[in-house]
């Protein structure tokens, strides 16, 4: 059965995402696959500078449907215009098209051919829909016999052309009846920005936004000053919560031109921006940064000094909580030294006094350390033999920890259980007169 380029390019989104724009794969050899289509980081910024006319970094790509669909129309069209759908099928996975007979086990996958005919077999079940987000249309440039790709904005992009953003349009139900009059009829910002003023929706607004607006359209080149400015004050700010740089060169990420638009257009102070980036923080591996990394790390710390275990999901949301404004540092230790008091209920006083577990089970860390010939730094709250003193409901004497520490059965493996019982043997041989 012949099947069309849509049906093609819809059967091979849903075998690599099941047509997820923000499909993230896992790491393979240092990159990782992004977007519905699942192209892998290195290829992005090439090519989207080739097809979607503007070089996009992985995480930028993966929030733009339009220019995922235009480079897979543009790569994809090449590699069925030159090697068929099979072989585009094979060269999308493997890269290379020869082999989409392969029956060779692929790593993480199945095999070339197991994934070629997959994507054939889906393709013949299309029954339209289920394309992409945005209006984007291939067309075969005259003597290359390449399809090349025009794409139109998508809403977001466009609501930015006219100095808004989709969420502020998407707020009015007036403002949208203009924004969708505006795009249906392909208004320039100037004419969008003129209408604008006649609406209701203008004279209700704070005289920051009016302003941030019309300065764009009348003096372009203060407001780009402005902007400049806005946005090296919102970067400091987004270093001291632990957010790092938000500025690569030229340009800036998604999140530091909302920052400036909410500086700049809505009025916001830099304390409000501050908490707003707070917000945002999130873990790098196990690390946060600045601010929040300080109060990352300064929770884990009470909470391991007080044999308290929490996830890292725990940890940053405590974290973005402090640097937003939402909580303190105190209040969640305190928070911590509840919950250690309830679990450690003879030590409960001390506890809520301010002392740490970890002080107070000092004499049990010592004797593990000791007779079982540890480091001390390899002994904490969480050896089981401190941890059954220490949460048993009453202070265990320190001659009976001991015996209980000498039944662990590594205990037998110590030097100092050799020269215990060499020390018995001994004893044992002058009762009986015998002597060495």
């Amino acid at each position: 059965m012949a099947i069309s380029f849509e049906a093609f390019l819809w059967s091979l989104t849903q075998q690599e995402s099941g047509g997820n724009y923000k499909a993230v794969g896992v790491w393979v050899g240092g990159d990782r696959a992004y977007g519905r289509y699942q192209v892998m980081g290195a290829n992005v910024g090439p090519w989207t500078a080739k097809y979607y006319g503007r070089r996009l970094t992985p995480q930028e790509y993966l929030n733009n449907p339009a220019a995922q669909d235009a480079v897979v129309r543009g790569v994809l069209g090449g590699y069925v215009k030159k090697y068929g759908y099979r072989g585009a099928a094979s060269a999308w996975y493997s890269g290379q098209a020869s082999l989409h007979m392969s029956t060779r086990p692929q790593p993480g996958g199945p095999s070339i051919k197991g994934y070629v005919d997959s994507v054939m077999n889906r393709a013949t079940t299309y029954k339209g829909g289920g394309g992409s987000s945005s209006t984007i249309t291939p067309t075969i440039t005259a003597g290359t016999g390449t399809p090349t790709v025009t794409p139109k904005l998508d809403r977001s992009e466009l609501a930015e052309q006219y100095g808004l953003s989709a969420a502020l349009i998407n707020s009015s139900k007036e403002l949208s009846r203009l924004f969708e009059q505006a795009v249906s009829g392909s208004w320039s910002p100037q004419l969008f920005a003129a209408r604008l003023k006649n609406s209701t929706w203008w004279k209700t607004q704070p005289d920051s936004l009016r302003k941030y607006i019309t300065t764009k359209f009348t003096d372009p080149a203060t407001w780009r000053q402005q902007n400049e400015a806005a946005a090296a004050k919102v970067n400091r700010l987004a270093v001291e919560v632990g957010l790092g740089s938000q500025l690569a060169g030229a340009k800036q990420s998604k999140l530091l031109q909302q920052a400036v638009y909410n500086a700049l257009a809505m009025g916001w102070t830099d304390q409000r921006i501050k908490d707003w980036l707070g917000s945002q923080v999130g873990l790098h591996g196990d690390i946060m940064w600045g601010e929040a990394g300080e109060a990352y790390d300064k929770l884990h710390g009470t909470a391991y000094a007080n044999g308290m275990r929490y996830s890292s999901t725990w940890y940053r949301d405590q974290a973005k909580a402090v640097v937003s404004g939402r909580s303190t540092l105190s209040t969640i230790e305190d928070q911590i030294r509840r919950q250690a008091a309830a679990q450690y209920g003879a030590y409960r006083e001390q506890i809520m006094a301010g002392q740490n577990v970890m002080d107070l089970a000092s004499p049990y860390l010592k004797t593990v350390a000791t007779l079982l010939e540890l480091p001390e730094t390899d002994v904490d709250l969480f050896n089981k033999h401190v941890s059954k003193a220490m949460k048993g409901g009453a202070t265990v004497p320190l001659w009976q920890f001991e015996s209980d520490v000498r039944s662990d059965p590594l205990w037998k493996k110590t030097n100092n259980a050799r020269e215990s019982m060499f020390g018995v043997a001994h004893q044992v041989l002058n009762a009986f007169g015998v002597t060495y």
